[in-house]
């Protein structure tokens, strides 16, 4: 490490003969720059220059006109990389029918890091953590009535609590001409380890899809795609959580550190800890 504007005292000149008192000087100066080095934080320094930030925690306040710099403080200022994505398909979905539920799928990863798509419609999670997803999908009707469709979020193959929503989408204006309507959801979705995140869609009548458009000339138009979803990384799961109690607990999660004993109590049970699976029976 560098210690940017530090300075060795000046040291006494030499007498030609020896001085007692020029020895006394010499020694005196010599402490005090020594003791300077022995802190932690030497107090002479104008600031302090390293390659990399290495372990620990960093612990500070912003002060106006200051900032942090080095060559690698990892997790924290400029240059801090989270995981993200820019997720697409470029191909029209049909329904299944009024009475299935319709699997979006997801041909296209325009850029990531961290998150990838497995079997053609699961977003798969490198880390656990707080995401926000937001989605939007272009749905045609080509029918001559009025339809319903509904768009929501499943959890692993599990449909995700009060994610649905509903919208409705005119008949056609003609036969060439179909009605169209832009549904856009967007929720924080929570994950644990090995998580996935799909989008599924229900329509009342069979004569809805979600639809892709081919690029446009006079003037020149970029294509549409069907479905665009964006991911973004929210935040670290919570380090304290208080579940229900039952007959037998299962938690599964990451947290900073593991208590010894658990206890139960009236109010709750609060578990601190590291651990990728507890079970409390």
């Amino acid at each position: 490490m560098a210690l940017v504007g530090f300075r060795a005292p000046a040291l006494p000149l030499p007498p030609p003969n020896y001085n007692p008192q020029q020895q006394t000087e010499l020694l005196r100066a010599l402490r005090l720059y020594f003791n300077l080095l022995d802190s932690f934080t030497p107090q002479q320094a104008q600031s302090y220059k390293a390659d990399q930030f290495i372990g620990g925690s960093f612990e500070g306040s912003t002060i106006k006109g200051t900032a942090i710099q080095g060559g690698t403080l990892a997790g924290f200022g400029n240059g801090l990389e989270v995981p993200y994505a820019l997720i697409m398909s470029d191909e029209d979905q049909d329904s299944l029918g009024t009475t299935s539920e319709n699997i979006v799928t997801l041909n296209r990863v325009i850029f990531s890091d961290g998150i990838t798509v497995e079997d053609g419609s699961k977003i798969r999670f490198a880390y656990p953590g707080q995401y926000l997803v937001t989605a939007r999908f272009q749905f045609a009707n080509h029918g001559n009535a009025a339809q319903e469709f509904e768009v929501w979020e499943k959890n692993t193959g599990v449909n995700y609590p009060l994610s649905n929503t509903r919208f409705d989408i005119a008949a056609r204006k003609s036969l060439s001409i179909y009605s169209h309507v832009t549904a856009n959801i967007s929720s924080i979705f929570t994950v644990t380890n090995g998580e996935y995140l799909e989008f599924a869609w229900w329509s009342d009548g069979a004569d809805m899809y979600i639809e892709h458009y081919a690029a446009g000339t006079s003037p020149t138009r970029p294509e549409i795609p069907s479905v665009i979803v964006t991911v973004t990384f929210v935040s670290s799961l919570p380090a304290r959580f208080f579940p229900v109690l039952s007959d037998t607990l299962s938690i599964q999660g990451i947290a900073p550190s593991l208590a010894v004993t658990v206890t139960p109590s009236v109010l709750g049970l609060s578990i601190v800890g590291q651990v990728p699976t507890i079970t409390i029976a």
